[in-house]
């Protein structure tokens, strides 16, 4: 019992390196409360040792199906091409791992035996099977290579484009990520004041909750009428005409915030801008909330200059 525990302290730690490589590698939150749960989850199954379910734990199928669930516990399940980006890292993230210790392990190895010893080593390692699988498994090793290396660049693509905004109204502050999309030109028609994008969901904490689900219907089905039942910032609503495509003009609700502060490459600050709200998740990973026009910051920046 006193081995399983060292095995058993190993497999907790090797669960901490894995899972907080596949965050970093993804550009995803995970919590430290998280973090340690799942891996303390996945360590726990060393015992299965002790059950008749040992030789389930290690049928491929049964390695498969773990992976699955403390993937899933991790970083939970937002689409089913995100979930499948965090179990093909995962399991990037645990080859790289696997392949350091193989070499370590195998340097160590030749190190300590004599090389007669080396020699039966390596007839061992690639005996006819082996050699077999190592090449039934390059194509797929190849492809996970190719995949992960395409998450990487398109996430870093898409995360040079986030920018941290604050927005201030009413002595609250709402914070969160907002892509800076230059595709972006809504204006007010009257006062040609911008107009960025907001989940409507950042509200739901600072309202009172049937005020915030009234809200959330008017947003949603457009019932602008309903509006005036709301007494939350009743002076600060705004009705922006704008048409998405292959559909009728609608109208968006927006308020007039205090400000609004933009942390890019310096942090630029805007009192003439409206917030327009949306029911929808914005991002179907989550990396932003928001979506705010590059023109104000171009403006800002040159203005600074």
């Amino acid at each position: 019992m006193y081995y399983l525990d060292i095995l058993w302290g190993i497999n907790l730690i090797i669960h901490v390196t894995l899972l907080t490589g596949t965050a970093r590698l993804l550009k995803r939150k995970i919590t430290k409360k998280r973090l340690w749960f799942v891996s303390l989850l996945g360590s726990c199954t060393i015992f299965f040792v002790l059950t008749p379910w040992e030789s389930w734990l290690f049928h491929p199928f049964g390695k498969a199906l773990l992976t699955i669930v403390l993937v899933w516990l991790a970083f939970g399940y937002s689409s089913l091409y995100m979930f499948a980006q965090s179990v093909f890292m995962f399991y990037m993230t645990s080859f790289l791992a696997a392949g350091t210790i193989l070499a370590l392990e195998t340097w160590r190895y030749s190190i300590q035996e004599h090389y007669i010893a080396i020699s039966h080593y390596v007839q061992s390692m690639y005996s006819s099977f082996s050699l077999i699988l190592i090449v039934l498994s390059i194509p797929g090793i190849w492809l996970i290579f190719y995949w992960t290396d395409s998450i990487i660049k398109k996430r870093k693509v898409k995360m040079s484009k986030l920018a941290h905004v604050v927005i201030e109204a009413e002595g609250v502050s709402l914070e969160g990520k907002a892509l800076v999309d230059t595709g972006n030109e809504l204006k007010d028609p009257i006062t040609r004041v911008p107009v960025m994008v907001m989940q409507i969901s950042h509200l739901r904490k600072i309202w009172p909750m049937d005020e915030y689900e009234t809200l959330h219907e008017v947003v949603h089905h457009n019932r602008l009428e309903q509006l005036s039942e709301i007494t939350h910032w009743k002076d600060r609503w705004r009705f922006i005409p704008y048409r998405s495509a292959g559909q009728d003009m609608k109208m968006m609700v927006a308020f007039k915030p205090d400000r609004v502060a933009v942390e890019d490459e310096e942090i630029s600050t805007f009192d003439s801008i409206l917030v327009g709200l949306e029911t929808r998740q914005l991002s179907s990973s989550n990396d932003f909330t928001m979506i705010f026009p590059s023109d104000p910051l171009e403006t800002s920046k040159h203005a600074t200059a």
